[in-house]
């Protein structure tokens, strides 16, 4: 895989695939699903044991010992035969032709004998073979068939791994008509802008970028559509003020509100009222005693009459005609302490873009401020300046300008408006631009650096989809957490380790002691008489007493010790269900400068998504040109 920025790839091969046709704010990583094992893998096919009949054994015996039986039986045949002829001499006919048949009889039965019990077996073997080689046979396919089945599976499953795709281009609600991007870098934007915007003009729209970040932005576009051959157009204001002419081809009543608005945002701070209605009518009174093409210089110095600070020279911007019919007003105009105050807030706020149109020179595009917009291609018109009020006072003019202009065209669904900076504007003339978009349908993407105050009521808007990138500010960065949503999980709220030992131990000891004594006493007696054959006889008698005394005397003693010890350990854990971010503010604190999360409402339902608009991703592998659905 190649990294990005690597030294092979080109700038030309890097154009080629930015510039499709197909909406993309950048790439969704998806890892592909693991490889997955085959349902019968732990499954072998078994070999089907075959058993031998219960008398294979038997009828192997008898078949092996047929011979000797045969033998036997007719050698025991011939030796009857033969006792008996030798029993009976000489023989008589009948005799033989019996003893003959006997034989015959004999030897036949034998070797039939023989010859069944033989081929019984064989038959009985070669059942049996038949039936273990087809089973042989048929696990031996079917473990085949089974190595084959997992050995594809496992070469699909090899193949889709590595060759599915990772990178899958990101699209928002193609029904959205806005889009809010929040933090980021000005490598971010620029990404960003680089990345959305080579796909929507491959695809023929045309895009138009009012950079008020200071950052250039939009360089990375510029160069490459102008590589592409695509119509490119760059204004820097103040520089180009004179060819951009930015009040040109307005009425006096248009330019007068134009203007107003634009001090009224300049000073909203300092204002203690709404006072847009008193400078319009002050400029349009300008604006109508000026027969020339109306510039700031000129609408400057027609102030300056009004003040009647104006000094009349060989170089005045104004004609002596011009001069009278306002000097006719100066009355009218500062008639009360109110008007003469804000006559002075006009004067200073007008001098900062006059002294830069002067420095300009001449060079005034009749056509107005809407020559920049582009009928197909891109268009960038960036302010820029060192003076920090005549930056926003710019900024503020632009941005009025641009949404006069939006009121009046007929886009037809193909434009793309990209306001940079857009929190430097205002809330209100941004919800006004919005309305006004989806009218004629301009597509508009607002770059926000901050999200604060109260830009957050942006967030989640009608008809809208919200980009998310790095807010490095803590409270910025939990309103977006906030925004994005929290969701329900199981997390280890609780572990419990309890640890016991018991010990016991114990002693007895016992004493004993026994006496006894025993007497027997015991008493025999006999007589026994005798008489012989002489005819004596004898008698006798016997007596005896016999006593014995027995004593005894035993002790014993015995002592027994015994212990005991024993330990338990029990161990437990507890999850609890808790209501977490679904993606932590110091997440979005640290994230990469291109990386970004989608958030966005579908039919669906609500969509978040982390993608990353790094335009050097179309550079690696396994980018898929199409988007998958989500």
């Amino acid at each position: 895989m190649r990294e990005l920025g690597s030294e092979t790839a080109t700038a030309d091969e890097l154009r080629q695939r930015l510039f499709r046709p197909a909406e993309r704010w950048g790439w969704a990583y998806s890892a592909p699903a693991p490889v997955a094992v085959h349902p019968e893998a732990a499954r072998p096919p078994v070999f089907q044991q075959i058993y031998v009949a219960p008398d294979y054994l038997f009828r192997q015996k008898r078949s092996k010992r047929a011979w000797l039986g045969l033998l036997g039986f007719l050698f025991l045949t011939f030796w009857a035969v033969v006792c008996a002829g030798s029993a009976l001499r000489p023989l008589p006919l009948a005799a033989k032709w019996v003893t003959s048949l006997i034989l015959i009889v004999g030897v036949v039965l034998s070797v039939t004998r023989f010859i069944l019990v033989r081929r019984r077996f064989k038959v009985l073997k070669r059942t049996y073979d038949t039936q273990h080689r087809a089973a042989s046979e048929g696990y031996e396919q079917a473990r085949a068939d089974w190595e084959q089945r997992i050995s594809e599976h496992n070469q699909r499953e090899y193949t889709r791994y590595h060759s599915t795709m990772l990178w899958h281009p990101l699209r928002a609600n193609p029904n959205a008509s806005r889009v809010d991007v929040f933090g980021g870098t000005e490598d971010g934007w620029a990404s960003l802008l680089a990345t959305t915007g080579t796909a929507a003009l491959a695809a023929g729209s045309s895009m138009f970028i009012l950079d008020f970040s200071e950052q250039a932005v939009a360089d990375n576009l510029v160069v490459l559509a102008a590589e592409q051959g695509q119509p490119v157009a760059v204004h820097e204001l103040p520089p180009d003020l004179s060819v951009l002419n930015l009040l040109g081809d307005l009425q006096a009543a248009e330019l007068a509100e134009l203007i107003a608005e634009a001090v009224h945002s300049l000073q909203r701070p300092a204002l203690g009222g709404d006072l847009r209605g008193l400078h319009a009518d002050l400029l349009t009174a300008v604006a109508l005693r000026l027969t020339g093409p109306v510039t700031f210089t000129r609408l400057h110095a027609g102030v300056q009459v009004l003040r009647r600070v104006h000094e009349v020279t060989s170089a005045s911007v104004l004609t002596a005609d011009e001069i009278r019919a306002l000097n006719s007003y100066v009355d009218v105009a500062g008639s009360t302490e109110q008007a003469r105050n804000e006559l002075q807030a006009l004067d200073g706020a007008l001098n900062l873009i006059a002294q830069e149109e002067q420095a300009a020179g001449e060079g005034v595009d009749v056509r107005g401020f809407e020559s920049a917009w582009p009928a197909r291609g891109l268009s960038v018109v960036a302010t820029t300046s060192k003076v920090r009020r005549r930056k926003q006072f710019l900024d503020y003019i632009v941005f009025y300008r641009t949404l006069r202009d939006l009121q009046n065209r007929h886009a037809g669904g193909r434009e793309i408006l990209v306001v940079a900076g857009a929190d430097r504007v205002g809330l209100d003339a941004l919800e006004t631009m919005t309305r006004q978009a989806r009218r004629v349908g301009v597509r508009l993407i607002f770059l926000l650096e901050h999200l604060r105050d109260d830009l957050q009521k942006l967030l989640g808007g009608s008809d809208s989809v919200t980009i998310l990138m790095r807010l490095g500010n803590g409270a910025e960065a939990a309103a977006a957490a906030e925004f994005i949503g929290r969701g329900h999980r199981f997390v280890l709220s609780q572990l419990t380790e309890q640890v016991g030992r018991t010990f016991t131990s114990g002693s007895a000891s016992s004493v004993g002691e026994s006496s006894g004594t025993s007497t027997s006493r015991g008493y025999s007696s006999g007589s026994s008489f005798s008489s012989g054959g002489d005819g004596r006889s004898s008698s006798s008698s016997t007596s005896g007493y016999s006593r014995s005394t027995t004593r005894e005397r035993s002790q014993n003693w015995s002592e027994t010790v015994n212990q005991s010890a024993a330990d338990s350990t029990t161990t437990g854990s507890t999850q609890a269900r808790v209501y977490e971010y679904t993606v932590e503010p110091t997440t979005l604190q640290s994230l990469a400068p291109t990386a970004f999360v989608l958030v966005e409402m579908g039919m669906a339902g609500r969509r978040v998504i982390a993608g990353d608009c790094n335009p050097g991703i179309v550079l690696l592998d396994r980018v898929a040109i199409e988007s998958t659905p989500n």
